[in-house]
C-alpha cells in the first residue's frame, strides 16, 4: 500500500524494510532487454524437436519389445512342439502294439473285455490328438516320398501305377508335419517280360 514518507513528499512502496522509489523501478525496467519473441520461438522449436526425438525413441523401443515378445512366444512354442515330438515318437510303436493287441482281443476275449480295451484305446487317441497327432491317410493316394516310405512294389493291373495299395505301418503327422512316414506297398504295372512268358 502507498505510504507517505517525511521530507521529500515522494510516494514510495515498502517491500519489507526497503523502500522502492519510481527512479529505481525505471532503472530495473531499463536493465531488462526487450524481447521480440524470437528466443521463445527458438526454445519452443528446440523443445518440440526434443519431444519428437523422444517419441521416435519410444516408438522404436515399443516395436523392439513387441518383436522380442513375439519371438519369445514362438521359441517357447517351438520348444514345446519339439519336446512333444520326442515323446510322441516313442509312443507310436506302443500305439502300433496296442492296435495289434486290440485286433487279437476281438477274436479271443468276450465283448465286455474288448469294449473296455477300446475305451482305453480311444482315451489314448484323445490325448494324442490334443497334442497335435493325426494319422496319415495313405491307401488309395499317389505315392509321395514326403509322406510315405516304400516297403514293396506290387505288380497289378487293377490300380494305377504309383498308387499306395496297402499300409504296412501307419504314418502320423504332428502339427501338420510328418512325425513318421507311412510304410506302404505301391502299385506298379506288370513288366513286359511276364507277358512274353505267357
Amino acid at each position: 500500500m502507498g505510504q507517505k514518507t517525511g521530507g521529500t513528499g515522494k510516494e514510495t512502496e515498502n517491500i519489507g524494510d526497503r523502500p522502492v522509489g519510481s527512479q529505481q523501478v525505471g532503472a530495473v525496467a531499463a536493465a531488462v532487454p526487450e524481447n521480440d519473441g524470437t528466443d521463445l520461438n527458438e526454445q519452443f522449436e528446440a523443445k518440440q524437436q526434443e519431444l519428437e526425438e523422444a517419441l521416435q525413441r519410444y516408438l522404436r523401443l515399443a516395436a523392439d519389445f513387441d518383436n522380442f515378445r513375439r519371438r519369445t512366444r514362438q521359441e517357447m512354442e517351438d520348444i514345446r512342439k519339439t519336446a512333444a515330438a520326442g515323446l510322441i515318437g516313442e509312443l507310436l510303436p506302443v500305439l502300433d502294439n496296442f492296435e495289434r493287441a486290440l485286433a487279437t482281443a476281438r477274436s479271443l476275449f468276450p465283448e465286455n473285455v474288448v469294449t473296455g480295451i477300446e475305451m482305453i484305446y480311444r482315451q489314448l487317441w484323445h490325448v494324442l490328438a490334443q497334442s497335435g497327432v493325426q494319422p496319415l491317410e495313405a491307401v488309395g493316394k499317389p505315392f509321395d516320398p514326403a509322406f510315405h516310405e516304400a516297403f514293396e512294389q506290387v505288380e497289378t493291373d487293377d490300380t494305377p501305377e504309383g498308387t499306395v495299395i496297402e499300409e504296412v505301418r501307419k504314418g502320423y503327422l504332428l502339427h501338420d508335419k510328418v512325425s513318421r512316414p507311412a510304410l506302404v506297398k505301391v502299385a506298379r504295372r506288370p513288366s513286359l517280360d511276364e507277358f512274353a512268358e505267357v
